[in-house]
């Protein structure tokens, strides 16, 4: 799904369940593990009409370092969830759903987490296939959400195991729509393809591979958790920041683009901490203020993905993604 499914009716219900079992099925998961999630999103729908009344709900595959995973976010405006934790207790379900409650979206998900107040209520999901891994206590996820004209997006990211760590990228194809989305899966999967190159000679020999197509821009990061180190590479408008000690740190970016013959990427090496977030997102998401990106930091990836994109304000009529990395050493 790269839209948001909007939730305000039974029909909606049914239609989240069906695109969320198609989703995981694409996504390689499983006919049983698609029937997991299936559940999970008819509870997290049900759960948007009876405390919201209405919300919206969307179900996406998200690459790892090794594997692929399902997203499941769900997000409203409602008054929250009371009496979350008795909620959690199966056979309690809010209405005419799947009729085994919260404990159940937590206990089939991989994980599930759940912010909910005055303000609205934000579930994120995760479903891992077998084959998983996260290196390095590396917590990676991203989310799109296509241009509303159109029903593929031109954002794309991706991540790949690499030498003490992982390579974290998004791209942008220029403009939007089918040829967008072409050049945008092109940087990405260029990024990742040769991880021994530095971020800066891998986007400087993009430059030259993909002359000829419709390009765009593009960011990338190796975590090297190994040496805690991170080398970070950029061309033209992807926007980054990272946070640490209670403060959010810019990314600096370089005019340009991938396939200009005049291109001259840029390359910064940084030191990386325990309890590092690292953020990047195209301009169809507007900046990100430290009192929002600061109020994100105790969350997971997925979290503060699902946060980031969930705000209507801050969208451009534009493809729009964000991508998110932390680092939480348990050892």
């Amino acid at each position: 799904m790269l839209k948001w499914l909007t939730i305000n009716s039974r029909p909606d219900v049914a239609a989240a369940r069906q695109q969320a079992r198609a989703e995981a099925m694409l996504a390689g998961l499983g006919v049983q593990r698609a029937e997991d999630i299936a559940i999970v999103a008819t509870e997290l729908s049900t759960n948007i009409l009876k405390y919201a009344g209405t919300g919206q709900i969307l179900a996406q595959a998200m690459p790892q370092p090794e594997g692929m995973s399902l997203a499941l976010i769900a997000s409203d405006d409602g008054p929250g969830i009371e009496n979350l934790d008795q909620m959690r207790q199966d056979r309690v379900s809010g209405g005419d759903s799947a009729g085994i409650g919260i404990g159940a979206i937590e206990r089939l998900s991989d994980a599930a987490e759940v912010l909910t107040g005055p303000t609205g209520t934000i579930w994120a999901c995760s479903f891992d296939s077998p084959d998983v891994a996260r290196p390095h206590d590396l917590d990676i996820a991203g989310l799109r959400l296509s241009h509303p004209n159109e029903q593929v997006c031109g954002d794309a990211w991706g991540t790949v195991t690499h030498r003490g760590g992982v390579r974290f990228v998004l791209a942008d194809g220029m403009g939007h729509g089918a040829a967008a989305a072409t050049a945008g899966q092109a940087m990405v999967d260029g990024a990742i393809r040769r991880p021994l190159h530095t971020p800066k000679q891998r986007l400087a020999q993009l430059t030259d591979e993909l002359a000829r197509t419709r390009g765009g821009v593009i960011s990338v990061l190796d975590l090297q958790p190994d040496t805690q180190r991170v080398t970070y590479g950029n061309l033209g408008n992807i926007s980054g920041f990272y946070l640490r000690h209670g403060q959010q740190k810019r990314l600096v970016s370089r005019d340009g683009f991938i396939g200009s013959p005049t291109a001259r990427p840029m390359e910064e090496l940084l030191d990386l901490e325990p309890g590092d977030v690292f953020v990047l997102h195209s301009d169809g998401l507007r900046t990100i203020g430290p009192d929002i990106a600061l109020a994100t930091a105790p969350q997971s990836a997925l979290m503060i993905a699902a946060i980031l994109l969930s705000d209507p304000e801050k969208h451009r009529r534009d493809d729009i993604s964000v991508a998110v990395a932390r680092w939480t050493p348990t050892g």
